[in-house]
Parts: C-alpha cells; sequence; structure tokens
C-alpha cells in the first residue's frame, strides 16, 4: 500500500494517541503457544484504544531521531537531562501522551518502538507501564508516522533532523521516503546529507542537539571541515577540553569559536594544488584554476573544459542555497 494513501489513517492515529483516554482492556499476555509469532500482539493491537504496556516488552526499531541514548534493556549511564525532565514530568502529572508501537514479527509478545522512545525511558525509570497506542504498520508506514509526529511535536533540532534524514537513508530507503518523513524538500535534504557527510560523527555525538542552532551554524561548520580549516582531531580536542556541563548549542559556539583562533589557512604563494596537475589561485579580484594537460590530469582538462559551464552553474545554486 502507497504511503500517500496511509498519511490519513497514521495521521488519524497521532491525533487519537493525543486524544483518547485510558480505558480498561481485557488481559491477553498470553497465546497458546501452537500460535504463530506476532499473534499476542496482533491480538493487543485489534484491541484498539489506549493499553497500558510493560516497557520490558518494547523493543527498538528502525532509524533512530534523537541523540539520546537507544532504547536497550540497561540505560542508566549518561542519560540526558531531557529524559530526567520526562521522569520528573511524568510522575508528577502521569504520562499524557501515549506512545505507538507495532507488535513485533521477530519476538512474539513484544513490541516495537515507532516514536516515544524517551516516553518509553521515563517510564521504565519510574517502575511502571507505558501507555500506547498498538497499530499493525508496514517499515514505509511506520516511518512516516515516526516523521508525521516529530513534524506535529516541532522537538528535533536542526542537526538530529539531519542525523534522522541520515539514518532513514542508511537503512535502504528511496530518498522519497525520507523526504516524505521528514517533510521537507529535497534541497534541505541535500543541506542534511551535506552537514552529516563533512560533520564527523563523532564531533557531533560529542556537540549534542544543540536544539538552538540551526542550519547556518551547522553549515559554516561543515565548510569549515570541506576547507580544511577543522579537522576531526581540533574539534575533538576543543569539545573533551571544554566544560562538559555548558549546553550543547555553547559547544557548537565554542568549536566555531576556534576556527579564529586558528587564523587563515596558510596558501602556497604560487596557488593552492589540490591534486598534481591543478592549480587554484585567489586574488582580491579574481580567481583562477588551471589543470595541465599532461600526466595524471592528462584528458582531465578537455572533461573540465566540457562541462565546467553545468559545473559553475550547480556551485553557483549551492552558494545561493547555503547562503539564503
Amino acid at each position: 500500500m502507497a504511503m500517500g494513501k496511509n498519511k490519513t489513517g497514521i495521521m488519524a492515529a497521532i491525533t487519537a494517541a493525543a486524544e483518547a483516554s485510558n480505558a480498561p482492556v481485557e488481559d491477553r499476555s498470553r497465546a497458546h503457544r501452537s500460535l504463530p509469532k506476532g499473534t499476542v500482539g496482533s491480538i493487543r493491537a485489534g484491541l484498539g484504544g489506549i493499553q497500558d504496556i510493560d516497557t520490558k516488552l518494547v523493543i527498538p526499531w528502525g532509524p533512530t531521531d534523537r541523540l539520546d541514548p537507544e532504547l536497550t534493556a540497561v540505560n542508566n549511564q549518561d542519560e540526558p537531562q531531557s529524559i530526567q525532565e520526562l521522569v520528573d514530568s511524568i510522575s508528577t502529572n502521569g504520562q499524557q501522551i501515549p506512545v505507538l508501537l507495532r507488535p513485533s514479527s521477530e519476538q512474539d509478545g513484544y513490541f516495537e518502538v515507532i516514536y516515544g522512545r524517551r516516553r518509553i525511558l521515563a517510564c521504565r525509570k519510574i517502575g511502571i507501564s507505558v501507555k500506547a497506542l498498538i497499530r499493525t504498520l508496514d517499515d514505509e508506514e511506520a516511518l512516516l508516522a515516526k516523521g508525521l509526529e516529530n513534524a506535529n511535536r516541532a522537538e528535533l533540532s536542526f542537526y538530529e533532523r539531519a542525523r534522522f534524514a541520515q539514518a532513514i537513508l542508511e537503512q535502504g530507503y528511496e530518498r522519497s521516503a525520507a523526504i516524505q518523513a521528514l517533510s521537507v524538500s529535497k534541497n534541505t535534504l541535500s543541506q542534511f546529507e551535506r552537514i552529516t557527510r563533512l560533520v564527523p560523527l563523532s564531533v557531533g555525538d560529542l556537540i549534542g542537539a544543540a536544539p538552538n542552532s540551526g542550519r547556518p551554524k551547522w553549515m559554516a561548520l561543515a565548510i569549515a571541515f570541506e576547507k580544511g580549516q577543522l579537522v576531526e582531531s581540533n574539534a575533538t580536542e576543543v569539545l573533551n577540553n571544554c566544560d562538559q556541563t555548558i549546553s550543547s548549542d555553547d559547544k557548537l559556539e565554542m568549536v566555531l569559536a576556534s576556527l579564529t583562533k586558528r587564523g587563515p589557512r596558510e596558501r602556497d604563494p604560487k596557488g593552492r594544488i589540490p591534486m598534481t596537475g591543478v592549480v587554484i589561485k585567489g586574488g582580491k579580484n579574481a580567481l583562477s584554476v588551471s589543470v595541465k594537460n599532461t600526466g595524471k590530469t592528462k584528458g582531465f582538462s578537455k572533461w573540465l573544459d566540457d562541462h565546467i559551464e553545468d559545473l559553475i552553474k550547480d556551485s553557483f545554486e549551492r552558494f545561493q542555497s547555503e547562503n539564503r
């Protein structure tokens, strides 16, 4: 079934999660052992409404959309402040918004989390069941539901969305699926890809979500890596030596600030040489590129001459998108 046809139904499930009340349901935690895998989950999925699910029965699924700890059996170390805030909120006010689960096809009686991982972690830490809607969804429907919930709650930072896009594509989904799940344009997805390609994951992990930092700052960091103004070891050194209690936004600012301390990149007085046979010379009034038609670059100069107009147009469009 096409994802587009299911968007309304999935949206209704998300709305129901926000509005439905907690109704008592029949306890069907066991099924006859002769029944196939997924039977217990399928029964629970057919009951409808919000159900209380033991958090020990919830297992991870799909692309991760946050930089928080994974949903594993033990999660006592390095829990982010956001989890503790949820623990305090749920302890005081109860769980206000259910999570969305689907029956596991691999482990009978278990459920895969589509969205609401932090709420599950908080309930697990408190020692209570998690309130959940259970739906039978295929992978693409589940991915769309995850993306729609993120879009509606607007909780993911720019960098988390970029990492979410990366995780979606790395799991083999088409770019169209990532675009639909994230509700972004092709151009924005390309920006996400560029940032996750140029900014080392280790650096991104050390910085964190940076919820108040948008595209310009992350793109500035990506360009710094691309131009060689910053390397992974230097960024890691800055982040490891900074006050670990500061916010992730401040950590990103510190890395960007370190660029000015390093000063401008030194250039060969005769020009930059990105590869043998190619020389780039930049001045106040012009930029020139020369390519020798000998050695390793033999033939490349002819190819470049044939394609230079398209390359410049593409580069200019990229320049415009990055400086909007």
